[in-house]
């Protein structure tokens, strides 16, 4: 299994970041990838949360992410299917930080790699993505 940890501190409460996650066709403001929703959430209570399914093309792939489960401090997915990678699972948690006006962003995706790609080479290019989103979204709101 590949695993991948990332952090960020953002100056906004964890409800914003969370609508701006959720946000899925405008996605594409953080992450090098087009979002398009497909299947709206079945749980409407949170805009974009459980059981959301979004198109996700990149790098002239296209493949499909469902949203498992979203509240205040976590939103949970994963990829249907076999395609791009195996078993993916992806969760981002929002912690408000004691001064109540950061949030602490932990993102967690783990997968198993697909036989013809070495570990190493997804880890890094996968990195390096949620970081320059992290930071993105960093800068959206400013910094700490």
């Amino acid at each position: 299994m590949v695993n991948i940890r990332c952090h960020k501190e953002v100056a906004a409460e964890p409800a914003q970041i969370l609508e701006t996650l959720l946000d899925h066709p405008r996605l594409n403001r953080f992450f090098n990838a087009q979002f398009k929703v497909v299947q709206s959430a079945v749980h409407p209570t949170i805009r974009g949360g459980s059981g959301c399914i979004r198109e996700v093309r990149m790098l002239g792939i296209r493949f499909y992410e469902q949203i498992l489960h979203a509240d205040q401090s976590t939103i949970r997915y994963q990829i249907v299917g076999d395609f791009p990678v195996k078993k993916h699972l992806g969760e981002i948690r929002l912690r408000r930080n004691t001064d109540k006006q950061s949030t602490r962003i932990d993102y967690h995706v783990r997968f198993a790699r697909p036989g013809y790609l070495p570990g190493f080479v997804l880890r890094r290019l996968i990195t390096r993505d949620i970081n320059l989103a992290l930071t993105r979204l960093e800068a959206l709101y400013g910094a700490c």
